[in-house]
């Protein structure tokens, strides 16, 4: 009796619930708009976010309840493998692998310590490769693959939530605020996108040589209405080679083309750059195709934006590099002929952008490279050699290809790998007293002059084996690039006070810095017209640095008579003739660097007045910058600071003071208040014992500029 009564309550309240679950009313989810924004819905349709954006409000549905399975046998004996592996890795007691691997090559390397690391494994998890080393860690993944397979091969539900949450990691690279615009909206008309590939082909790719020709241009017919037809990453792909076509269009061919600026134009193809980024989930889903998208976008930063933040992103590109294992060769990976040397170029532009932002930013490039990497420099070979199906590895071909300007790049990128300790050979070269005690010795400048000797000899070698003038422009570029990197590179080394000039203006190594910046705004003059009529000039005109001639004009300033104060001056004509956007005085630099040239130009009159008795003839800059400065008369006096890297001079802008780049906060994540930032406070540069300023790295003793470095 008493069980039966206290069973009764029981049985009423497992009712009643049971009735009340009946009659709970449905859960209201956002709708789709407000999940793929993330934020937040009221939950009634429409609801107050899509009605003020003025869009349709869509309601979400709830995804299907998954159907209850029985435990997999195979599944559970796998769990139970992967969790002894585990307990081996925990006690550091790996046992050998189950199943062998095939075979693939095992190279002999100079340094021990490649010689006895494994050569690791390529996982393909989640639509993209990832590269490990670790042989226990791998052979786990093996067993979380198959396992995979096998829920999904049970699994009757084809959509997969994970697949269609956007990357929300990518915030921190792209920046969460992007316009609400489609990559569609940006796409070009048909005309202009043909043109725009047209010019890639032309321009940039025979100095990149990152993609495939006829890989992806079949995809340019699917997508010519549009990029809705296409793969992700070949969509960011292609709007990355929109950009860096813009860059290497002028001014006016950009007007005629799209019918708007060119700066227009680049602010609308990086945007959809960016916007394919972030569909393709680039930071989480790790393919060639994506990547080769991102390098592409980097490099059109050069001479765009803060030198610091491309960097910076470069930073998230060469880590998603290792990640993807482009650091071993494919060879050793056991990949296919096609796929290793795709890999390989990627791999070594990748190592030139680099070194060359780092260069730039005053860092030395080799600790940020793995520590232990092996891929092989690319082949002497044409686009039209190596295809996806094939299965031997390819042989370089002999005579020229399109490869060569890649090619020189490439010696010199081994060249500054194998040579870490370069910027503290330059620097006891060219400053008294720094080759001393915890410098140099006398036989490591020698080996190191050796090496540079032994470069020029390679890159001599590489041009009589691969380079014939009548092969077309960027053979003849090659040339001339040749003679620039072997003369500048034969300066730097030659100790100043043996050098012919010594003794008249070059006097001390103050004089002789200002010689160096002569000397390499005269280069950057050379390369200028090597590559005006032969397309190339973008790649040149990217690579000035505003700081070098910065600290040119400051010397101007009380340097007012001799043949190297001639040709300085002869530099500011050619570097305002190519660089225009320099007399815009809305910029804090610009408007600085303004103030130093009208003061230096009026000492220079009353020299030229004094020594030939007649007005000179006032040069076109100054009389553009004194129709747009308030006055002339208002600079300061005394010897001008000579300016330091700060980040508001390292791309032309014009930005006013204090104001913050917004590409900047989109590539930080908004997470860095430049505004905020003194700049003030590296106003002067610091000076070294002999009186002379301390240049930063190689980069201020010209070699940053070189265009093909």
């Amino acid at each position: 009796m008493a069980s039966s009564m206290s069973s009764t309550p029981g049985s009423a309240m497992s009712s009643n619930n049971s009735n009340a679950g009946s009659n709970k009313p449905p859960r209201i989810l956002a709708c789709v708009l407000c999940q793929h924004r993330k934020i937040r819905c009221d939950r009634t349709f429409p609801c107050a976010n899509c009605t003020k954006a003025n869009v349709r409000c869509t309601p979400s549905t709830p995804a299907p309840a998954r159907k209850r399975r029985r435990p997999n046998q195979d599944l559970q004996e796998r769990l139970a493998r992967c969790e002894e592996l585990l307990k081996e890795y925990a006690t550091e007691k790996p046992e050998s692998p189950v199943s062998t691997p095939r075979p693939v090559q095992t190279p002999v390397y100079d340094d021990p310590q490649m010689n006895w690391q494994p050569a690791g494994k390529l996982v393909k998890e989640d639509g993209g490769v990832r590269f490990m080393d670790s042989f226990l860690l791998g052979t786990v993944y093996d067993e979380l693959k198959a396992m995979r397979e096998i829920v999904d091969a049970d699994d009757d539900d084809d959509g997969s939530p994970d697949s269609m949450t956007p990357d929300g990691n990518s915030d921190l690279i792209i920046g969460a605020d992007t316009p609400e615009q489609s990559p569609e909206s940006l796409w070009p008309e048909p005309g202009q996108l043909f043109r725009l590939w047209q010019i890639y082909l032309d321009r940039v790719n025979p100095l990149t040589k990152i993609i495939h020709v006829p890989t992806l241009q079949p995809y340019l017919a699917e997508a010519i209405n549009g990029p809705q037809n296409i793969p992700k990453g070949v969509e960011a792909l292609l709007f990355s080679v929109f950009t860096m076509a813009v860059v290497a269009l002028s001014a006016g061919e950009s007007q005629a083309l799209f019918g708007y600026s060119r700066d227009e134009a680049l602010a609308r193809f990086s945007n959809g750059v960016r916007l394919s980024l972030m569909r393709s989930s680039f930071l989480k889903s790790h393919d060639l195709t994506t990547l080769q998208a991102l390098v592409i976008y980097v490099i059109s930063l050069q001479g765009r934006y803060n030198r610091h933040a491309a960097w910076i992103l470069n930073g998230v590109v060469l880590r998603i590099a290792q990640k993807m294992g482009l650091h071993r060769d494919g060879e050793v990976l056991g990949l296919s002929p096609f796929e290793s040397e795709m890999r390989r170029r990627l791999w070594w532009q990748i190592i030139m952008v680099d070194a060359k932002f780092a260069m730039f930013c005053g860092l030395s490039h080799q600790p940020l490279l793995p520590r232990s990497w092996d891929t092989k420099p690319p082949r002497n070979v044409n686009d039209a050699d190596i295809h996806p199906s094939a299965t031997e590895p390819f042989q370089d071909r002999e005579g020229p290809t399109e490869m060569i300007f890649c090619l020189m790049q490439y010696k010199f990128a081994e060249f500054l790998v194998h040579t870490p300790g370069l910027e503290a050979m330059i620097m006891a070269t060219h400053i008294d007293g720094a080759a001393g005690a915890g410098g140099p010795s006398d036989e490591q400048m020698m080996k190191f002059r050796h090496t540079a000797e032994a470069l020029g000899k390679e890159l001599i070698d590489l041009l009589s084996r691969h380079c014939d003038p009548a092969a077309g422009p960027v053979h003849e570029l090659a040339i001339e690039m040749r003679k620039h990197v072997v003369q500048k590179v034969t300066e730097l080394i030659t100790y100043p006070k043996i050098q012919p000039s010594w003794g008249g203006e070059q006097k001390s190594m103050q004089s002789n810095a200002f010689k160096v910046a002569v000397g390499t705004l005269e280069h950057d003059e050379s390369n200028y017209m090597a590559q005006k009529d032969k397309g190339f000039i973008w790649h040149s005109l990217v690579h000035f640095r505003i700081e070098i001639f910065m600290y040119l004009a400051g010397q101007l300033c009380h340097r007012t008579e001799g043949p190297l104060v001639d040709r300085a001056w002869h530099q500011v004509g050619v570097v305002y003739t190519f660089h225009p956007h320099l007399l815009d005085v809305s910029s804090k630099t610009n408007y600085t660097l303004a103030i130093f040239i009208l003061k230096a130009w009026r000492k220079r009159e009353e020299i030229l007045i004094s020594r030939t008795g007649r007005v000179p003839e006032t040069p076109f800059y100054v009389d553009k910058l004194r129709a747009v400065m308030p006055s002339d008369e208002f600079s300061p006096e005394g010897s001008p600071p000579i300016p330091f890297n700060t980040p508001s001079m390292m791309a032309p802008n014009r930005r006013q003071p204090g104001e913050s780049d917004p590409i900047v906060d989109q590539l930080l994540g908004g997470y860095l208040d430049v505004s905020a930032l003194d700049w003030d406070m590296f106003g002067s540069m610091p000076m070294n014992m002999a009186g002379g300023p301390v240049m930063n790295n190689m980069g201020d003793f010209g070699l940053g500029q070189q265009p093909e470095w």
